[in-house]
């Protein structure tokens, strides 16, 4: 989220943090803020795994503490409902919008999931090498997963990151996912794999989607992550080698050598990767994605003769 005074004009930006990213300093300009979001969200019974500055102006990052998909897009929503209650009883305008100002980082909502084997109850992503898991940690079904999203990450990235805004976020250095490849621990990556650790233990092991941001509708971007991750444990799918490197330094030759290509950043590109997925819709079914179609052309199409800036504009209270 990005916070702005709130001055009564219509449409205006002004930075209600100062301060350094990843300063506990920084949140001080904002402290009574935080402290009214964090009871709230409490009395909400939403779980919060951690509140801190983040790198864009004015930006706080807060994370949610993991459930089952559907109660997670519950507390999404919920979260969100209360951020915006929480910034206007201190005077203050909330934007979750993927860019809220034309020269800042922008805002994502990066989607982590995993799987449950309902046999055991233990992460079904990961596996030691002896059990069938991989270097990376990954087991078969973990395999699979992440193959599935790697395959269907144009069609499903059209529906977690739909909007105009998200379109124009979308560049290397944003962690916007610019590019389809998966890494280890690689935040410039579409997909990154964070592994257990010794200090938290494998059952931490996630799928993190960059190309995701808060202009999604989370039910249906839950919907086509799973299920693409499904159809590749489904299918058997095996992922390429992992990417450890920023792909948006390297020339186009170089990413079109190893198979990486750029992520839509265009409304006919996003719109024929959306209605071409196969995967999105067997999931979504032939009306609810004719729907969103429909929406996502008329956003475009409003779009299609005003400035970034205004597009920009539009957007910053959105969502």
């Amino acid at each position: 989220m990005m916070l702005s005074h709130d001055t009564g004009e219509a449409g205006g930006w002004h930075p209600a943090r100062r301060g350094p990213a990843y300063s506990a300093n920084a949140v001080l300009d904002v402290h009574d803020f935080v402290e009214t979001l964090l009871r709230d969200l409490r009395d909400n019974k939403v779980g919060v795994g951690q509140l801190h500055a983040e790198y864009g102006e004015a930006q706080l990052e807060l994370s949610l503490d993991a459930t089952d998909a559907l109660a997670m897009a519950d507390a999404q929503v919920l979260a969100r409902q209360t951020v915006h209650a929480a910034a206007r009883a201190h005077g203050m305008r909330a934007s979750f919008a993927p860019l809220a100002t034309t020269t800042g980082a922008g805002n994502g909502w990066h989607l982590h999931t995993s799987l449950v084997d309902t046999a055991t109850g233990h992460n079904a992503l990961t596996g030691d090498p002896a059990d069938g898991g991989d270097e990376h940690g990954l087991s078969a079904v973990g395999r699979g997963y992440l193959a599935g999203l790697l395959r269907e990450l144009p069609g499903v990235s059209a529906v977690t990151a739909p909007s105009t805004g998200s379109l124009l976020r979308r560049r290397p250095g944003y962690w916007a996912g610019a590019y389809g490849f998966w890494g280890v621990e690689n935040r410039e990556a579409a997909l990154r794999l964070v592994p257990g650790t010794a200090l938290l233990g494998t059952e931490h092991t996630n799928v993190e989607l960059k190309p995701c941001d808060a202009s999604a509708n989370p039910y249906l971007a839950l919907a086509v992550t799973v299920g693409a991750g499904l159809a590749g444990v489904r299918g058997g799918l095996v992922p390429p080698a992992p990417v450890q490197e920023d792909v948006g330094t390297w020339d186009d030759a170089r990413r079109a050598a190893a198979g990486i290509a750029p992520l839509a950043t265009t409304f006919t590109e996003q719109q024929a990767n959306l209605l071409g997925s196969d995967l999105v819709r067997e999931v979504l079914g032939a009306d609810l994605l004719g729907a969103f179609a429909a929406c996502r052309a008329a956003d475009a199409a409003w779009a299609e003769d005003k400035s970034v800036e205004d597009v920009v504009a539009s957007l910053r209270w959105q969502y």
